[in-house]
Order: C-alpha cells, then sequence, then structure tokens
C-alpha cells in the first residue's frame, strides 16, 4: 500500500512537473526590441496580438522601462455586472528581456492584491510609480492615490503612497507622468470635476500642485496625461464634451510655447487612451477597446503647428 502511494505520488508530483513545463514552453521564444514585433507605420496596429493583446483579456496602458528591456501593461479582470455597479480592478502584468530572450508576461510583485494601475516610470527608471485604492496610512477611504515602489538588487521595495503636497485626503491623485527634468503631470479632482496638474520636484520633494489654465482644462473632466520628456507637448483624454465642440471626447494634445503658455488643446483625432512612448521616442503607444496599439510617433510630431516649427 505504501508503495502504490508513493507511486502515486510521483506520477502527481511528474504530471505537475510537465503541466508548468508545458506552459511556460506554450509562450514563444521573442527576441529583440519591443518584444520582438515588426514596427508599425503610420497606421496602427494592435501589439503583440495573441501575446500580449488577447481575445481572452482587456488589456491597456503599457511603459517600457527607460532602459527597453522591461514592458509592464495592465489587464482588467472587471466583470460585466462589476461594471454596472462602478467596480473596477486592474492588475499590472510585467515581461522582462533576460539573455536577450523576453519573458513570459506575469503579474508584478506589488499588484494583484489591491487594484493597481497608471503606472509611469521615474527618468532614471529606478522608481515605478503608479495607482493603487489599497489602504494608507492617513485615511480610511477608498479612494485611488499615487503610490511608487523603488528597485532594488533583487525586485521592488514594499509600496510607498507618495504624501503630501501631493496626497491629499479630500481627492483623488492619479496618472502621473514625467519630463526629463523630474516634474509630475497628474490628474486630480480637487474642485469638483477631473483636471490636471504639475508639481516641480525640489529638495527631495514635490512641490505644492499648481492646477494648468484654461488652454487644458475645461468644465469638462480632463486625465490620463503624457507630457513630453522636453515638456515640449502635452497629450491627455477630455470627457463628456459633446462632438459638436471639437470632436468631442478624445485624444487631445497642447503644445508649449516659448513664453511658456500652452497652445489651446486640439483634438488629434486619434481614436485612444492613455498616451504613451518608447523611450527612444520612435513610436506611439495608445490603447483602445481592451488592446493595446502602437503606431509610428511621426503621427504625433506632425500635429505640430507650424509656428513652432
Amino acid at each position: 500500500m505504501k508503495q502504490k502511494a508513493m507511486f502515486l505520488g510521483l506520477v502527481f508530483f511528474f504530471m505537475l512537473f510537465f503541466k508548468g513545463c508545458a506552459q511556460q514552453n506554450d509562450f514563444p521564444v521573442l527576441k529583440g526590441p519591443y518584444l520582438g514585433q515588426k514596427p508599425p507605420g503610420m497606421t496602427p496596429e494592435i501589439f503583440a496580438p495573441g501575446i500580449i493583446s488577447t481575445e481572452e483579456k482587456y488589456e491597456l496602458n503599457s511603459v517600457f522601462s527607460p532602459k527597453g528591456d522591461e514592458f509592464y501593461y495592465e489587464i482588467s479582470t472587471t466583470t460585466q455586472e462589476e461594471k454596472k455597479k462602478g467596480i473596477y480592478f486592474y492588475i499590472i502584468m510585467v515581461s522582462k528581456m533576460k539573455n536577450g530572450v523576453w519573458t513570459k508576461p506575469e503579474i508584478a510583485p506589488f499588484s494583484g492584491k489591491y487594484s493597481t494601475m497608471d503606472m509611469n516610470f521615474s527618468t532614471d527608471g529606478n522608481r515605478l510609480y503608479f495607482c493603487s485604492d489599497r489602504p494608507n496610512p492617513w485615511d480610511s477611504s477608498s479612494k485611488t492615490h499615487i503610490w511608487y515602489v523603488d528597485r532594488l538588487d533583487n525586485g521592488w521595495s514594499e509600496p510607498n503612497i507618495l504624501g503630501p503636497p501631493i496626497y491629499s485626503p479630500e481627492c483623488e491623485q492619479g496618472q502621473p507622468t514625467f519630463t526629463r527634468d523630474g516634474i509630475m503631470y497628474f490628474r486630480q479632482n480637487l474642485h469638483g470635476s477631473f483636471d490636471l496638474y504639475y508639481s516641480e520636484y525640489e529638495n527631495g520633494r514635490y512641490s505644492k500642485p499648481v492646477i494648468l489654465g484654461d488652454a487644458i482644462n475645461t468644465s469638462y473632466d480632463e486625465g490620463k496625461p503624457f507630457i513630453a520628456p522636453d515638456e515640449s507637448y502635452l497629450l491627455f483624454i477630455r470627457y463628456g464634451m459633446p462632438a459638436s465642440i471639437d470632436g468631442g471626447r478624445g485624444l487631445y494634445i497642447s503644445f508649449k510655447r516659448e513664453d511658456g503658455h500652452w497652445t489651446p488643446a486640439k483634438n488629434t483625432n486619434i481614436y485612444g487612451s492613455l498616451p504613451k512612448f518608447t523611450p527612444d521616442g520612435k513610436y506611439f503607444f495608445f490603447s483602445r477597446g481592451g488592446d493595446i496599439y502602437w503606431v509610428d510617433a511621426k503621427i504625433i510630431r506632425e500635429l505640430e503647428p507650424n509656428e513652432l516649427k
């Protein structure tokens, strides 16, 4: 009887072992930049179809590390019933290049237990910011705030909330994006609607947030910003605007003039959200309908007004 039990135990062990090997081997060998994908032209294409963008899951929001050797993106596990109740849950996934080959995506170590989303790297790549409704030290609400993890020799630190003056118990903050000099642009709903703010990094901490002017913010909601590394332009989503006004909801862009003022934001007529760029600035990523898309970054640069070229 004991020998039979040992035999069955060994059979069960090897079944699990080979099942695990099969699960690893069903992921394709991906080499080279951008997960080995052929770069697109001026027509947006789904990024890594069947690998990252799949029919089974709802994928959105992606970012490469500054070195281009890590790729983070989100998946939504929200059901239709939860959406009706206004409940959403997001998980951050990561694939890494190891020995020249990209690994099968897995849940990031700081994600999974609480909803995590809208991640972005610091300029040096040693800190990863994200948004989460996880419990925080200052209040017991379920509001979304900006958190971060610091890069360690063996992975990432435990999550830390970005404290005052960015944090406020009165409202939600989120969707951080950074210039090359460390200036942070983000979304906040301090005045009854979501507007875009910026904060400068001074003496090891972020300064009091400053709301952007009416060239950017309106009575409608603004969010999902991307600030160019040199702060020359700002991309963002505007929600709720009727189609009769500049095409309505969509991806908007504003350019910064030499005098520091922003041009009135214009609709790019690109149907998508969550704008990002590859670290080399060559390709533009965005989300649409549960998939991640990419396109040649010239599609954005060509929107610059002639007087600023």
